[in-house]
């Protein structure tokens, strides 16, 4: 008979409803759970707990498992009856006070041992007076020391370093605690933040290996650090051993310790996940489950292909409204799972086997229908500026659009004539500012300058009816520079000296000119 049992939904069902935990770890019992029933001291454990501590003290006596008898144990409250002594057998030593039940008070007695053995040895010391054979007995302390370790369960642990603290050899306090963390595949997370100094975090695996923490935030304004290690499953015991970076650093701290479901992305379009069920999969009810998520559009549709040879593979999509879909194959098959979701959203997709226990390879594929092509509207008709009629035909409610090119100081006219109907003109500029004409029976007017260079637009509407319109433009283009006339002379060859500048104009050889009868000028100086 094995000596553990593993927990299953249905046949320990009223077990796991009575809510029974480790007595040690306090992490309450699930399906898949690989328990054991101690039949010396009447307790239920882990089989993470029972490896680790090995075995009872008591002796190493497991018990086998039925659900009255582990129902009866609780948290450790059963206890097994005595022994009836024969007759005729002699008068046993008076026995020694029973031991406690609790487990966590274990390493509260190792530490008292420890204590009485010291304070034996210097008893004996002073007994004989022989102070050169005195020898110093110090404590054994440290991380594995009873008094350094604390029980970790799942969520936030709120601590301190003070000196009061074991301190390694660089001078640094530390504290220390153990986690059990069962077989459900789920990841463990351990985060801790300090305002007081900043953290150093180390957690040593069940197989040994020492994993360092990242720095993950820094407040400079705050002064809080926080660091954490992350992507870790069980089952197992796993050591924590948090202290500060720098020697002497106390203060308060955070633990934050997290559980939770692996999920993985998928992506449209990329090659195929290449996953093994078992291999990091949740358990539960006895079957492996991998969670993969991606965001879909609404309303396009999804294929989702699933291969494998070593099972018959099952898959479940949950979308953003909460509905669940799903699809079963065959051994060795194919699933090609094709939805259209309604929203747009999130969605989750669990991956796993008809039969219980059942694992191997498979890949996992998610292909998603490309957005419709969107169709542009035709370009508006370029209206002629010689005043050339464009000629259509609209319907009543209906509107054509038509696009002329300007600058600014272009003047307009355009001019709409229909056939029995009141037409609608509006340019559009640029900018977006609407400029109406005010119909005429069955015509419409617009005459004025540009005030913007750029793309405009005329739009032509049919309000009261339908029938031929007639849409014409005259544009002329603004006046430049190069549009104006200069003035006879105002430009002067090269070589042709003004007149001020010949010679003698300022010289002496000037002579004033008499005007009419008068007397003659008078001579220069």
């Amino acid at each position: 008979m094995s000596e553990f049992h593993r927990l299953d939904a249905t046949e320990d069902a009223r077990f796991l409803r009575a809510g029974v935990a480790d007595p040690l770890t306090k992490t309450p019992f699930r399906p898949t759970n690989e328990v054991v029933l101690c039949d010396t001291c009447g307790q239920v454990l882990l089989r993470e707990t029972w490896e680790a501590l090995g075995g009872c003290p008591d002796g190493d006596a497991p018990a086998p498992w039925t659900v009255e008898a582990a129902l009866a144990a609780g948290d450790g409250a059963r206890t097994r009856p005595p022994t009836p002594t024969p007759a005729a057998a002699p008068v046993p030593p008076p026995a020694p006070p029973e031991r406690t039940r609790s487990w966590p008070m274990i390493l509260l007695v190792a530490l008292g041992v420890a204590a009485l053995v010291v304070g034996g040895l210097f008893l004996s010391g002073a007994l004989t007076g022989d102070d050169d054979s005195e020898e110093e007995v110090v404590v054994p302390t440290g991380p594995n020391s009873p008094d350094a370790v604390a029980i970790a369960e799942a969520g936030l642990v709120e601590g301190s370093l003070d000196e009061s603290d074991f301190i390694d050899g660089e001078n640094r306090y530390r504290d220390l605690y153990t986690f059990a963390a069962d077989s459900s595949g789920r990841v463990l997370s351990f985060t801790v933040t300090s305002e007081d100094f900043f953290p150093d975090l180390v957690v040593e695996t069940p197989e040994g290996d020492r994993v360092e923490a990242e720095t993950v935030d820094r407040n400079d304004d705050t002064g809080s650090r926080t660091v954490r290690v992350d992507g870790l499953r069980g089952p197992g015991l796993y050591r924590v051993l948090l202290s500060s970076r720098q020697p002497q650093e106390t203060g308060a701290y955070s633990l934050r310790l997290i559980q939770q479901d692996p999920i993985r992305p998928l992506r449209a379009g990329a090659s195929a996940v290449q996953a093994e069920l078992g291999a990091f999969s949740e358990s539960a009810d006895g079957f492996f489950r991998d969670r993969y998520q991606f965001s879909g559009p609404a309303n396009r549709e999804h294929t989702i292909t699933v291969r494998s040879s070593a099972f018959a593979p099952v898959v479940s999509v949950r979308g953003p409204s909460g509905d669940v879909r799903g699809e079963s194959g065959r051994a060795g098959g194919v699933i090609t799972f094709v939805f259209t979701p309604s929203r747009s959203g999130t969605h989750t997709v669990l991956v796993s086997s008809q039969s219980r226990n059942q694992r191997g390879a498979y890949s996992i594929q998610l292909a998603v229908e490309p957005p419709p092509e969107v169709e542009r509207p035709p370009e508006p008709t370029r209206l002629p500026t010689d005043g050339t009629a464009v000629t259509d035909s609209l319907a009543a409610g209906d509107t054509q659009t038509y696009r002329l090119q300007g600058r600014v100081g272009d003047r307009v006219r355009l001019e709409v004539r229909t056939d029995g109907f009141t037409p609608s003109l509006t340019l559009v500029a640029p900018d977006g500012t609407r400029t109406p004409a005010t119909p005429d029976g069955d015509r419409a007017r617009l005459r004025l300058t540009l005030s913007e260079g750029g793309a405009y637009r005329v739009l032509v509407g049919a309000a009261d009816g339908g029938g031929e319109v007639r849409v014409s433009l005259e544009q002329e283009a603004a006046v430049t520079a190069d549009d104006i006339p200069r003035l006879p002379g105002a430009d002067l060859p090269s070589d042709t000296t003004p007149p001020e500048e010949e010679e003698g104009a300022d010289g002496e050889d000037y002579q004033p000119q008499r005007i009419g009868d008068g007397p003659p000028p008078p001579e220069a100086p």
